[in-house]
């Protein structure tokens, strides 16, 4: 019998030197206040599942759509029935919307800069990295003119 695994999707949104983060009733991602918008991948596999299933997500529970979703960082965790849930987190730009929280799966919704993150101190070590990986590789992109 092969071990049962969930995959996880979720959103760092930029925008105007800020992330969007939020607080979810029940949230799947460990560590904390802090949380990304997304959710478990449900439903049959197909091309770019992930990522179309991301948009809806996001669109559904924050009114937000998004630029190009980038891969910027995944994370495995144990589960309490000893299965495994598979965390892929996709980077994107903000494109457009007024974040509006579903009500009864977000319980807030803020803008906060990366240098907030680093001063609080109290972020998820995943979050930051997520957030690191993807300041880098937008960096390296922007002096390479792309």
């Amino acid at each position: 019998m092969s071990t049962p695994y969930l995959v996880g999707l979720y959103a760092l949104i930029q925008h105007n030197g800020k992330y969007l983060l939020v607080r979810q009733r029940a949230s799947s991602l460990p560590g904390g206040n802090y949380s990304l918008p997304g959710g478990l991948l449900l439903g049959d596999l197909g091309d770019k599942v992930a990522e179309l299933h991301l948009r809806r997500v996001i669109l559904s529970q924050l009114g937000l759509s998004m630029g190009e979703l980038r891969l910027a960082g995944s994370h495995a965790l144990r589960l309490t029935d000893g299965g495994t849930q598979l965390n892929l987190i996709f980077a994107a730009e903000y494109n457009s919307g007024v974040p509006n929280p579903q009500a009864g799966v977000i319980l807030s919704a803020d803008w906060v800069a990366s240098s907030e993150l680093r001063k609080r101190g109290d972020a998820p070590h995943w979050l930051m990295s997520t957030i690191d990986t993807y300041e880098n590789n937008r960096g390296a992109e922007k002096a390479n003119g792309r």
